[in-house]
């Protein structure tokens, strides 16, 4: 008799008497290797009958387990919440030298101030991580809210109390940067550098797309996604667009947050170049240039950012200021209230009159030229009513802005449903969008056709000298002052459509521009008040020494 063959038991079983890992087949019955009798197993040979009887098999299809990144948390999220910041601010200052062939020390200028924001905050390796025991036990701490939520001051040159100093305390230990202080920090390198980059130049460029801000967070890696804390990426996510007057706001609080931190000032703005393209953006003749540069002498303005004070007013905002001046003259000089204010002679300034109606058409023609695509930049104003009525040109650009901005490369189940009702359109070939003013060369045929539309329209206005002897003066005060509008419900509907132009070229609130327009007016008042004291008060001695010395 041959011996029998062993085989092995599947893995985790044995005889239940003895134990034995071994067993051998005989007689259709199965035994261990020490001959104990195993239950539930019985051989049988197979049919022939039953030859092809057997039921099909179905084998279950095991689902790839998809690797899920760990979320990090406690101070090790925070240390990738500002690597994330610190890339995106990198993107930023590359395309500001490719793009805009900024100076290469501009990079320098932009990691120094970086590096002076997170000097005080406790990152390991960096000499302020104390208490390191009990890191991940600290209290999640941070500033601010999602960006574009409107829960920040939408007044600009309000400094925030929470942020003015960095230095890590027992109640918050970190006080992080926001994504809005990238564009912030970039605006301040060229502040530094004396570059005539203003604040609504970084709007235009964020809005548009060409700068790395809306967009930022699907521009990450994907594993950095993934491992970046939920509240961080509510942070980093901007609705659509950057509300007027908040980049502004953030600028005033990181100059003030440096001066309290680190004793850093500022140089004043460079606002030559800026003023130079309010006027031109705006259509105005060049005798407002002029104005501007006399009424910063009578103010005694320097344009730099206010670092003090219990109180900081709308005007103290450079770039406020600059606008608010350039909408002063402009009431000044071409009134918007419709009451004429003839010159006094040939010199006088007021020697032009203003067709407000044409300057409406003229600007208006200027937004028709760019119909035929949508303009970059104001996407987020399209409604579900006007994406029924677009044509086949905004629709797409419309398209391809919410690709960008919200498919990104996330769920490519999600990607694929929402582009494939799109699959077997062809998209037309871009055409050039005179909105967007790529070329220098546009811009200067653009401003050029619109000056030639405005000076057909311009009048000249014969000069009326004052009477010998006026009766109650009041000639003289519809001649020489103009209404001062605090509200909008205030404005006449010239004036409306200027402050609104204005804001917009400045990117500021309407309710800033009024606010900044009023307060230049009332300083300018008292200016003029103070000069007809002391016309008034020539020859009397000491009584103008004592005023003169009150007033300066």
């Amino acid at each position: 008799m041959a011996p029998p063959k062993y085989h092995k038991f599947r893995a985790g079983e044995r005889c239940d008497e003895c134990g034995a890992r071994q067993w051998y087949s005989q007689d259709a019955l199965r035994y261990c290797r020490n001959g104990h009798r195993l239950e539930g197993f019985a051989e049988h040979e197979a049919d022939e009958d039953d030859f092809g009887n057997k039921g099909k098999v179905t084998r279950k299809v095991k689902e790839k387990k998809k690797k899920v990144a760990v979320k990090l948390s406690g101070d090790e999220g925070r240390e990738l919440y500002l690597e994330v910041l610190q890339l995106i601010l990198i993107k930023q200052v590359r395309w500001l030298l490719l793009e805009k062939e900024f100076p290469d020390d501009l990079e320098e200028i932009i990691r120094a101030l970086w590096s002076l924001r997170v000097r005080n905050l406790p990152i390991r390796g960096s000499g302020n991580d104390e208490g390191g025991s009990d890191r991940e036990e600290s209290q999640p701490m941070f500033s601010s809210m999602s960006e574009g939520t409107g829960s920040e001051s939408d007044e600009p040159g309000l400094s925030d109390a929470t942020t003015a100093t960095w230095a890590p305390d027992a109640r918050r230990r970190w006080k992080l940067p926001k994504l809005i202080d990238t564009l912030a920090l970039c605006y301040l390198g060229c502040l530094v550098r004396r570059l005539p980059a203003s604040t609504a130049d970084f709007c235009g460029w964020a809005q548009r797309g060409e700068i790395d801000y809306l967009a930022a967070l699907n521009g990450m890696p994907r594993m950095v996604r993934d491992r970046l804390p939920a509240e961080y990426h509510w942070t980093l996510q901007i609705r659509d667009h950057i509300q007027p007057g908040r980049l502004q706001a953030a600028v005033q609080e990181l100059a003030i947050s440096y001066k309290i931190n680190f004793g850093t000032v500022f140089p004043p703005l460079n606002y030559v170049p800026i003023l130079l393209r309010f006027i031109t953006d705006l259509t105005l003749p060049p005798e407002i240039y002029i104005t501007v540069k006399c009424m910063t002498q009578i103010l005694k303005v320097d344009y730099s950012y206010p670092t003090g004070g219990r109180i900081i007013r709308t005007m103290d905002n450079p770039e406020v200021l600059l606008i608010s001046l350039v909408v002063v003259s402009t009431k000044l000089l071409y009134p918007l209230d419709g009451i004429e204010r003839p010159p006094r002679n040939h010199g006088d300034p007021r020697g032009l009159k203003m067709d407000w109606t044409k300057w409406q058409e003229v600007m208006q023609d200027d937004k028709a030229e760019a119909s035929s695509n949508l303009r970059r930049g104001e996407e987020h104003k399209v409604s579900p009513e006007d994406v029924l009525t677009m044509d086949k040109t905004k629709l797409d650009d419309f398209m391809d802005w919410f690709e960008k901005m919200w498919i990104g490369d996330g769920d490519a189940k999600t990607d694929e449903r929402i582009r494939k009702p799109f699959e077997n359109q062809k998209r037309p070939t871009k055409s050039s969008d005179p909105s967007q003013g790529s070329s220098e060369n546009g811009d200067g045929v653009r401003i050029r056709n619109r000056y030639e539309a405005l000076n057909n329209s311009l009048h000249v206005v014969e000069p009326v000298p004052d009477p010998e002897e006026p009766e109650d003066g009041k000639e003289k005060q519809e001649r020489d002052f103009c209404p001062v509008w605090r509200t909008e419900e205030d404005l006449p509907d010239n004036a409306k459509v200027f402050y609104g132009r204005a804001a917009d070229i400045a990117a500021i609130p309407l309710a800033a521009l009024i606010k900044g327009t009023a307060q230049v007016e009332n300083r300018l008042a008292n200016w003029c008040n103070q000069r007809v004291r002391r016309e008034r008060d020539k020859g009397k001695g000491k009584a103008i020494l004592v005023d003169s010395e009150s007033d300066s």
